[in-house]
């Protein structure tokens, strides 16, 4: 399992002209993910010594891509800082051009699911994958959201990609819920500090795409 530092949160400079300051906002985003990662390492640990148990979730392993994901307005902030940093801007227009596509896809698509919902789609026919996924990898993994951070099964990576039977008990995923039991503290601590501002969490949660779009100012964003 990759293990994710803040060591590499500190670069500034965008296509070296450009300075990008960190926001506290975004700071306080990066000391969660921290906290996140080192309690999932301590439980999955105790998972193996305990019960030998071991996520099958590896590199190159992306089914769980496919799924919705969902991220909240400080996790888009985060996200679009790093983006607006690391990014290259050819990088950035392919990002748009993906981003695009899944918006184009989940406009047109019938019977939407609610946002809270798994879906049913396989996400090898037809519907589109995270636009961050670039070659199988994460291309913002250090600034991935709680969401990716927490999920890990011991079943068949490909469990992870949902059929359009739900009723069919062995592709359903065997997912570790300990791993994010472990890390609820921490995910209400972002909570709360959202609360904080006076504004409803559930109405400041939605799909990363439609986060991503909204954090970097694109034309095609939804109204919010």
């Amino acid at each position: 399992m990759d293990q994710v530092k803040n060591s590499g949160f500190k670069k500034d400079v965008e296509d070296d002209t450009e300075i990008i300051p960190h926001t506290p906002e975004e700071d306080f985003v990066s000391l969660i993910y921290h906290s996140v990662d080192e309690a999932a390492d301590r439980e999955l640990l105790l998972l193996q010594n305990r019960n030998n148990i071991s996520p099958t979730c590896k590199r190159g392993c992306f089914e769980c891509c496919g799924q919705y994901i969902l991220i909240n307005r400080s996790e888009a902030h985060a996200l679009g800082q790093f983006i607006r940093r690391r990014f290259s801007a050819d990088e950035k227009d392919r990002l748009r051009s993906r981003t695009r596509q899944w918006h184009i896809w989940n406009d047109n698509r019938t019977g939407k699911y609610p946002l809270s919902a798994n879906p049913s789609a396989d996400s090898r026919n037809g519907r589109p994958f995270c636009p961050l996924l670039v070659d199988g990898s994460c291309s913002a993994y250090p600034i991935r959201p709680i969401t990716c951070r927490t999920h890990f099964v011991c079943s068949s990576p490909s469990f992870c990609r949902f059929s359009n039977n739900h009723k069919t008990a062995n592709t359903e995923p065997l997912a570790l819920t300990s791993v994010v039991a472990a890390t609820k503290l921490f995910s209400q601590r972002l909570k709360d500090r959202i609360s904080s501002n006076g504004t409803d969490f559930s109405l400041e949660t939605m799909l990363l795409p439609h986060w991503l779009a909204i954090e970097m100012r694109w034309d095609f964003a939804i109204s919010i």
